[in-house]
């Protein structure tokens, strides 16, 4: 810790900061030799207009705080930090613009100051700050996270839920998180190791292996109930500053799924799945009209190519439509491109599979690259789908999951989208097991779902489209 007008900072914190400030200069360096209006003397425009330049970068910096960037435990390689990232740098541009454009640019205040940036160095500035913020974070979480960030972890439970988070730590090596070991109070798992990590000790015992091995986080994988000695040793670490959390929700964190598993109806009750009810009913809205209104518009050329091929490649008509169930399980008709064979479903209906027969040669391109849930942005707009949420399903198959499936008919509280978090972090569904998996992220984007989030699905959407891969 720094001492800083007799606050206490995380050098962290201010490393962040002044890494910020770097790249913002090296923005606004490059914007200058780039800018044509500036091409003869770039060094003394820097210097006649150094004051609303800094102005700018100030406003950038107070951005990054306000959107909570100087959280440095952050992982800035995560899809949903990027976006956040880029929230921040849009967010900090439009209040530039308001203060060049219509505070400072008006006639009362140039009579006093002349402090004025161009729209094509602004422009040009905030893309490039927006492109260096990325790759600047990306890189510090990169080289710090695995080693100077390191946080020691005990995990509290060596039973199965335990050794879910074992694995989920695992899956992640160059996060930060250290797992130490387990604490049980089985007595055949004392001194034993458990996926080659140890059982340490006993739970009462867990105040003193915090201190003798550094811990800084504690996961209590326990589903049974705990014991009050437990919770009293766990009240009492949680306020003297070492990080406890339950298993679900870091398990969550971890995997951004949520472990149907190892969760219960008290827990969604006390967790809750979105509380984010201002963006849900009113912005969320806004961004799926404006969205598919404008990829209707820039899309239309394409239908009539889409649907040409479809006839000339297979007899059958161009649009597919099918009995879909959205939020609180209202039926609609979905819309898409045709991609199997007339009458596919001749034997009952049934999941597409690897390499299905079914499917024709132009349908294998349309799904590669999601061309076939264009159609569906009329479903949008008809307020029946959202373009972000879990994948729309039949009834049929939704009776038969509800049944086999724990907390399966908690996706249909929200609109079913063209993309969503299951979509795009496990893309394909040919078994009941993938179903199960695929659950597992509707319910993290169910319980979580905001501005962000939403972002960040649209950013990892792109991907697969430009490339035809999932994650």
């Amino acid at each position: 810790m720094i001492k800083v007008f007799g606050r206490h900072i995380s050098k962290w914190k201010l490393f962040l900061l002044i890494g910020d400030g770097c790249i913002y200069f090296l923005a606004l360096i490059i914007t200058i030799f780039l800018n044509p209006m500036a091409v003869e003397a770039p060094l003394m425009l820097l210097v006649n207009n150094k004051l609303p330049f800094l102005l700018v970068g100030g406003v950038y910096l107070v951005g990054n705080y306000i959107l909570d960037l100087y959280d440095y435990q952050q992982d800035y390689r995560r899809w949903v930090n990027i976006a956040q990232i880029l929230v921040a740098v849009l967010l900090s541009t439009l209040a530039n613009i308001t203060i060049f454009y219509f505070v400072l640019g008006s006639d009362v205040i140039r009579l006093y100051m002349f402090w004025f940036v161009g729209r094509v160095l602004l422009l040009i500035l905030a893309s490039l700050f927006a492109v260096f913020m990325v790759l600047w974070r990306y890189a510090f979480s990169a080289s710090a996270l695995p080693q100077r960030l390191q946080r020691r972890i005990v995990i509290v439970g060596a039973g199965s839920s335990g050794q879910r988070i074992l694995q989920a730590l695992r899956n992640r090596p160059n996060s930060g998180l250290v797992p130490i070991g387990f604490l049980d109070d089985a007595p055949s798992k004392l001194n034993t190791k458990i996926h080659g990590l140890p059982v340490l000790d006993i739970t009462s015992r867990l105040p003193e292996i915090v201190s003798q091995y550094q811990i800084s986080l504690v996961v209590v994988a326990i589903t049974h109930e705990k014991s009050p000695n437990l919770v009293n040793i766990l009240t009492r670490l949680s306020w003297n500053g070492i990080q406890v959390v339950d298993m679900p929700g870091f398990y969550e964190f971890l995997s951004g799924k949520v472990p149907i598993d190892h969760i219960s109806d008290v827990w969604i009750f006390f967790h809750g799945l979105n509380k984010n009810k201002l963006y849900i009913q009113h912005f969320k809205r806004l961004l799926d009209l404006a969205l598919s209104c404008c990829l209707l518009i820039t899309t239309a050329p394409f239908f009539l190519l889409i649907a040409l091929a479809i006839r000339l490649d297979s007899p059958g008509p161009v649009f597919f439509l099918q009995d879909r169930l959205g939020d609180e399980g209202r039926p609609f008709k979905i819309i898409k491109f045709r991609t199997m064979i007339q009458d596919a479903e001749r034997d009952g209906p049934r999941w597409a599979m690897d390499n299905d027969h079914r499917i024709t040669r132009v349908g294998k391109l349309l799904r590669r690259f999601r061309l076939d849930e264009l159609p569906q942005l009329v479903n949008i707009i008809k307020g029946e789908m959202s373009f972000i949420g879990p994948r729309p399903e039949r009834e049929v198959f939704v009776r038969d999951f509800n049944d086999q499936i724990p907390y399966y008919n908690l996706r249909l509280l929200v609109k079913p989208g063209i993309t969503g978090w299951a979509q795009v972090m496990y893309p394909y569904a040919s078994s009941l097991e993938h179903t199960r998996e695929k659950l597992q992220y509707d319910l993290y984007y169910v319980k979580n779902m905001g501005f962000f989030l939403d972002l960040a699905i649209l950013l990892k959407t792109v991907r697969i489209v430009m490339f035809g891969r999932g994650t």
